[in-house]
């Protein structure tokens, strides 16, 4: 078939109509990428989950046609569920540039799990089957952060990733506007754009601001001990602080799994310099103003280094009216109770807390919407599909690319599991594909949602435990019916009713032919039909055994 004839499908797994969670495979010629393959966390309605990962049925379904993945940075949400998929891409190459690699590479070691894993430098070109992927550099609010121009013989997709237009980058290497420019002038047929940040008006902020402002905290306060929070994978942020702190003659003590982590593998790659003698293992006799504490925690997480020493649980390390608490970030929407919960501790504790709402100590990685709209004029794709967002933010990126001369029937707004055809006759819907979440605990649930659904109906309605012993020759319950109740009121009337309602359950079912468990599903019935006309829905357990 001649180049130009046959469409290049795109299937969404993840990181459309949500955050995080990212994960999209491309196709053309028969051949299949990923592109990232991410995480998204555990809100108030999955309760107790440590993740919630993309469903890779569809990939499983065609291993055989996989030639690659391909990662545009090493955030959670791009490269986190890769570790829980080992035995479905163990034997595919996995590409990536040395931090975000070398990020996944620890995650995999610290489970005992391998992967084919391959690191490449922005700028290079891989071939995966008749697909080629050129890797160009973005900033972002990590080092090592790409954009992605696949080339496919339907025409060029071009993947922005998550980006900004930084011109003071800390690091001087700048988002390649022009190596942009160029593949928008040969012709791009479809962009995927991401739309974090899209209701923000005007740019985002440069990197730079946070470090002079960092700066000021330090000189307004010499004599004091600082603890500094932020992302452990915001290398930039880290880097500003080091610096500054070896400026300041103060020693670095690093709290926290992650951010030890980051340092290590970010300085092993070069995407962060460590100041000689700066970083110490432990506080010791440091006095305060020869000390800086940089901790994770910035998002309240629950066993985060700043969490227990809000609560006055990390080891030798007391946080009072000493110190000096900067939370260098914002938080993530659903944390914001978690992390003023952390605050206000903090400030409880003596300590002064300084964070977002009353500095400029953090910028976003993501791109405002003159960004946005700068990146759209630059690749002037012919179909465009905006990504990794809720939908308001989807829609809202679609109405810009309009604006800048997408016509609108060349834009779709994607869900997930929906994969679409796109060529020289226009854009095409096909049939969805299995997708959506599956739940980490621990392990990966077969049936997660049941699990998630229990839990919240528990917390909501709480836990019924029926006990009866049944004659089986003559389908009659002996000696009565124990109830036990969890999470609500149970009056004398009720557990009169719920024990009626056993009785009834018992007898309805035909005790020539019952077993125990269908004995069970009969009472389980019977009880939750007093609950149905209330609109209550505890968990109901039966437990019949034979008599």
């Amino acid at each position: 078939m001649a180049k130009g004839q046959q469409n290049v499908v795109v299937t969404f797994l993840g990181g459309v109509g949500e955050i995080g969670k990212n994960m999209t495979a491309i196709e053309c010629g028969g051949d299949i990428i990923i592109v990232d393959c991410g995480v998204a966390f555990a809100k108030e309605d999955t309760p107790g989950m440590d993740a919630i990962i993309p469903d890779v049925t569809y990939i499983k379904q065609n291993i055989k046609r996989l030639r690659g993945i391909v990662l545009t940075h090493g955030h959670e949400d791009h490269i986190g569920a890769i570790p829980y998929y080992t035995d479905v891409f163990k034997n595919v190459p996995i590409y990536g540039t040395a931090l975000t690699i070398g990020l996944l590479k620890r995650k995999l070691e610290k489970n005992a799990k391998k992967c084919n894993l391959n690191v490449i430098a922005a700028g290079d070109t891989v071939t995966l089957g008749n697909i080629k992927v050129e890797f160009i550099k973005v900033v972002h609010s990590m080092g090592g952060a790409c954009a992605l121009a696949i080339s496919t013989q339907a025409g060029t997709v071009f993947v922005t990733g998550d980006f900004k237009m930084d011109n003071t980058p800390i690091d001087g290497k700048k988002t390649d506007v022009q190596r942009i420019a160029e593949i928008g002038a040969k012709g791009v047929l479809l962009m995927l754009g991401e739309s974090t940040n899209v209701e923000r008006k005007g740019s985002s902020t440069s990197e730079m601001v946070v470090g002079q402002s960092l700066e000021n905290i330090f000189l307004s306060n010499m004599k004091k001990r600082l603890v500094i929070a932020c992302f452990a994978s915001s290398n930039y942020r880290v880097q500003q602080i080091l610096t500054l702190a070896h400026k300041y003659h103060r020693k670095v003590v690093l709290a926290g799994k992650s951010m030890k982590a980051i340092v290590e593998v970010a300085s092993a790659c070069g995407e962060l310099h460590v100041p000689k003698g700066v970083i110490v293992d432990s506080v010791g006799k440091l006095l305060p103003h020869e000390t800086l504490i940089l901790a994770t925690g910035s998002q309240g997480e629950p066993l985060s280094a700043l969490k227990k020493m809000s609560k006055g649980e990390f080891n030798k390390i007391n946080v009072g009216s000493d110190d000096v608490v900067v939370l260098s970030s914002s938080p993530i929407p659903g944390n914001e109770k978690s992390v003023y919960d952390v605050i206000n501790d903090l400030f409880r504790k003596g300590a002064e807390v300084i964070y977002d709402s009353m500095n400029d100590i953090h910028v976003s990685g993501h791109a405002y919407e003159e960004e946005l709209k700068l990146m759209l004029t630059l690749v002037h794709p012919q179909f465009f599909m905006p990504v990794h967002g809720e939908y308001r933010h989807q829609y809202k990126h679609a109405e810009i690319a309009k604006a800048t001369g997408v016509h609108s029937k060349n834009i779709v707004i994607p869900n997930i599991g929906e994969s679409y055809g796109i060529g020289l006759k226009g854009i095409r819907k096909h049939s969805n594909v299995p997708a959506g979440n599956m739940y980490v605990d621990g392990v990966v649930l077969e049936d997660g949602q049941s699990v998630v659904n229990d839990r919240i109906s528990l917390a909501e309605y709480g836990m019924l435990v029926v006990l009866a012993a049944v004659d089986m020759d003559r389908g009659v319950i002996v000696g009565g019916v124990d109830v036990v109740a969890r999470g609500f009121n149970l009056t004398d009337d009720v557990e009169k009713s719920i024990r009626n309602a056993v009785v009834e359950g018992v007898n309805c079912a035909d005790f020539d032919k019952a077993d125990i468990d269908e004995y069970a599903r009969n009472v389980k019935k019977s009880v939750r039909k007093l609950f149905y006309k209330d609109r209550q829905f505890p968990i109901i357990i039966p437990v019949i055994v034979e008599d």
